[in-house]
């Protein structure tokens, strides 16, 4: 783990302007599927021309503040901000804000925040809230670490239509702390700060209404951030959650992925791995269901992009089926346990390699059953089929420009049934 760097211990927003430059690592890749660990480094590449002076990444040292920085912080307030170069027509920071760990105790939490380099509307220019896939535990594995490039030009390419677009990186994932991998309520408070993070940065000009939109694992922190957003942003006006490929019911999830790892498809455990191996941590909870093998590559999880390779089932049993601890811990940090009070569009590939399709129908019955409004929408195609192809892109795009137009929205649930008094 990197050096902390020492900050002002009584100043909550520190802005500085760095030298270094890009790391060369690739950007993550927007599926479930875990990267290879890649630890990217400094003062490598020049700023691009037109950016004299700013640097393309941030310095290590800032994921680490000093904990009073963040210790007598309110959720969403910046603690450090840089900026960084970014291509004509926009501005670009790296950001630490304050968020609430699951302990209920201030974190920080990285991630890097898109504005137009433009006049801003009345009101300020409207927010997408970015939730990233999976791209591992150790906090070599944050996004932000390789600057813009981490950020799909999908999603970059929304600050040219006018938007302010928030990266979050997650909860311990570049800074201090275990990363929560699929938990709830650490991936949408960590989502919904990043949006009160941009509203805070006043360079950026972003306006009060948000959008939150995810694929894979950030399809599962879409939906949990749209979820907590009553309680825990009140003062937010949170327009919708669009998830692309999500993990919504955990426990069918897992029974799926405990089934094909049986059948010899073994890259359906990856991401369940990591899963067991943080979750042994935060939760104290037993990894006996797994052969020592799996247990190891779960562990070994923890410090990586991805599990320790293995090359047989790391399966002893399914959890989902076996274990009542491990059984409500996945329902737990499944989404629809109340109700969001937001448009929901799900997009579900029906030949999802990652996030079996069934389960993904079975999560959004739960959220209409607590009778949230969702549209569930069904594709050809595997895991990122629901937001990469460029159709599907552009009816991602439609949907976001609906909710800030105020049309109302489409739900596929049906009518709940009336219950008589």
């Amino acid at each position: 783990m990197p050096n902390r760097a020492r900050a002002a211990a009584l100043t909550l927003t520190l802005t500085v302007t760095l030298t270094q430059a890009a790391c060369t690592t690739p950007a993550p890749s927007p599926s479930l599927t875990p990267l290879a660990s890649a630890s990217p480094s400094a003062s490598e590449v020049p700023s691009p021309s037109g950016s004299p002076g700013l640097p393309t990444v941030a310095r290590d040292a800032l994921y680490y503040p000093e904990p009073l920085a963040y210790e007598v912080a309110t959720p969403g307030q910046n603690i450090i901000t840089t900026e960084l170069a970014a291509p004509p027509g926009a501005r670009a920071w790296f950001v630490v804000y304050a968020s609430t760990g699951l302990d209920g105790k201030p974190v920080p939490v990285s991630g890097i925040v898109l504005a137009p380099d433009t006049a801003a509307p009345e009101g300020g220019f409207p927010v997408i809230a970015w939730a990233h896939g999976t791209t591992g535990i150790a906090d070599q594995c944050a996004p932000s670490k390789q600057g813009l490039d981490s950020i799909p030009l999908e999603v970059r390419g929304l600050v040219e239509q006018g938007y302010v677009v928030t990266a979050t990186d997650y909860e311990g994932l570049g800074t201090t702390g275990i990363h929560p991998y699929l938990v709830g309520k650490s991936e949408g408070r960590s989502v919904l700060d990043s949006i009160a993070s941009a509203e805070a940065l006043t360079e950026a000009h972003a306006g009060t209404r948000a959008v939150i939109i995810g694929h894979s694992q950030g399809g599962h922190a879409a939906l949990w951030g749209a979820e907590l957003a009553p309680s825990y942003a009140p003062g937010l006006t949170l327009l919708g959650a669009f998830a692309g490929s999500p993990p919504t019911d955990l426990p069918a999830w897992q029974a799926w992925a405990f089934h094909e790892a049986a059948a010899g498809h073994l890259e359906a455990a990856d991401a369940p791995l990591l899963l067991f191996g943080v979750w042994s941590g935060i939760y104290d909870a037993p990894l006996t269901f797994l052969t020592n093998a799996g247990r190891q590559s779960a562990l070994a999880g923890r410090d990586a992009c991805g599990p320790a390779p293995f090359t047989t089932n790391p399966f002893l049993q399914d959890p989902a089926e076996t274990s009542s601890e491990w059984r409500d811990l996945l329902a737990g940090n499944s989404p629809g346990r109340a109700l969001t009070g937001v448009p929901i569009r799900v997009v579900s590939p029906k030949a999802d390699q990652a996030v079996q399709y069934e389960s993904q129908v079975s999560g959004v019955n739960a959220m209409c059953a607590v009778g949230d409004t969702v549209e569930q929408v069904s594709v050809d195609g595997g895991h990122d089929a629901s937001m990469w192809p460029p159709g599907a892109w552009a009816d991602v795009m439609a949907w976001i420009a609906n909710r800030f137009a105020d049309v109302s929205p489409v739900t596929t649930c049906p009518p709940l049934a009336s219950v008589a008094p």
